[in-house]
């Protein structure tokens, strides 16, 4: 009776089509400019078009770029959505945008044997500077446009280069060696005779001249280059600043392969051991305690800015109290009550999936096969994303009608971020849990730990 009554909902919900959730943010967006609006559909088709798409190809989410070779490839690639072999390309140019709002949004995945994704945001140009002997894609010579578009809403042209979760990547651009470790996403830019990188998140490191330089999440590093030559530095790295915020400003992080919370400038080093919390006060849990001398990057503070929104090199977030911590930081403009979830994709497609093969799959009252079953989706079935199991990947699903339960991950098609999703954290818990290392990164707090 219950699988009938359910696939009788998951009919329904069908017909009327899943509802998109609602995102609470930390402040109220102010209204887009017509250009805004314009951009926000440009990107959101291209998550439709580019998302989740395979390595070892380039995919056009905008308006079509400059490429070399001409003809039949350049042609290929014009299409929103269309998808052409990195190793066809020898150069590309992804155009500003406009007054309206309308350019370039371009994916780059270098596939195996060292995987990265670059995102061209704007005007950006790159060729590839390897030699035969080598994949392509290994190295290359870009050029970022300094100018600022004419759409007001427009981010800065800059390019992204991001790591695959679990394995280290190398890139030469501009004649440096740009070393991401596992999860972790660089930017970079060109100025007149000048490499900029800036670290987002994770761990880098820089090699100019033989020289390899840290690069901490929050901070810039620039090489030299004579007048109009990027091809090789001309001198030694720069000492790390904080990054320039303006260069953040209006970046579209929902269409990075995995979306992050944008640092803010600088870094922090504790002075000593100091607790690692869930939220900004004394009484909130306790997720980890980092010994003294460690350095994190900072996301946010709470809104009297006594506490300080943290992450750790590993990828761990949570809060410390402002005063354990020594501070090299810029402006700090992001300030919230609660603590932000990462960013979401864009459109529906961000927060409804579909139920993979013709076999369907079951729903059950918790987050393991251990539960009893509640029902059975059919392939093809769509439903609305909840939340996400702490310990494993599992997620809660509205089918429709009112009707939730928990689904494995695996058995779904989607392009939402499954981080950005809140935790269940009242989730049932099977007798004997076995955590997933690496999954969603999560940590059972000990509220009895002493300290701040």
């Amino acid at each position: 009776m219950l699988c009938l009554s359910l696939c009788g909902l998951i009919i329904s919900a069908l017909m009327l089509g899943a509802s998109a959730l609602p995102i609470v943010t930390a402040q109220t967006a102010p209204e887009p400019s017509a250009c805004g609006r314009t951009l926000e559909a440009l990107w959101t088709g291209a998550t439709n078009a580019c998302i989740n798409k395979p390595d070892g190809y380039l995919c056009n989410g905008g308006a079509p770029p400059a490429v070399e070779p001409e003809g039949a490839v350049a042609n290929a690639i014009a299409p929103v959505g269309s998808l052409v072999e990195v190793g066809a390309v020898e150069a590309l140019r992804a155009p500003p945008y406009d007054a309206s709002g309308i350019g370039g949004i371009l994916w780059l995945r270098r596939g195996a044997p060292s995987p990265i994704t670059l995102l061209l945001v704007g005007d950006v140009t790159l060729r590839d500077a390897g030699t035969p002997d080598v994949p392509p894609w290994s190295a290359l010579l870009m050029y970022t446009a300094p100018e600022a578009s004419d759409c007001v809403d427009a981010p800065r042209s800059v390019l992204i280069a991001q790591s695959p979760l679990t394995q280290q990547a190398r890139i030469a651009i501009n004649g440096v060696s740009l070393l991401l470790g596992a999860n972790s996403t660089a930017l970079v830019r060109t100025a007149p005779g000048e490499t900029i990188f800036t670290a987002l998140s994770g761990i880098a490191a820089l090699i100019v001249l033989g020289e390899q330089t840290t690069l901490w999440t929050g901070t810039s590093i620039s090489a030299p280059y004579a007048p109009d030559d990027y091809s090789a530095p001309i001198g030694r790295a720069s000492a790390a600043v904080p990054l320039d915020p303006v260069y953040l400003e209006r970046l579209p992080v929902a269409l990075f392969d995995r979306p992050i919370i944008l640092p803010q400038p600088g870094t922090v080093t504790t002075l000593g051991a100091v607790n690692l919390r869930t939220e900004p006060n004394t009484g909130s849990g306790v997720i980890v305690q980092v010994p003294g001398g460690e350095l994190l990057s900072v996301l946010g503070s709470s809104t009297d800015g006594t506490w300080l929104h943290v992450r750790r090199q590993t990828g761990e977030t949570g809060w410390m109290f402002g005063e354990l911590l020594g501070r090299n930081l810029g402006a700090i403009n992001a300030r919230y009550f609660l603590t932000p979830l990462p960013p979401q994709r864009l459109g529906d497609l961000g927060r409804t999936a579909r139920v993979l093969g013709s076999g369907g799959i079951t729903v059950r009252s918790g987050p393991d096969p251990i539960f009893p079953a509640l029902g059975t989706l059919p392939g093809g079935a769509a439903v609305t994303l909840l939340t996400r199991s702490p310990y494993s990947p599992w997620v809660k699903v509205d089918v429709g009608g009112g009707v939730t339960g928990w689904v494995a991950v695996i058995g779904l098609e989607t392009q939402a971020f499954i981080d950005a999703l809140p935790v269940e954290v009242n989730a049932p818990i099977p007798p004997t849990v076995t955590p997933v290392p690496g999954m969603f990164g999560n940590a059972f707090p000990d509220p009895n730990l002493p300290g701040n």
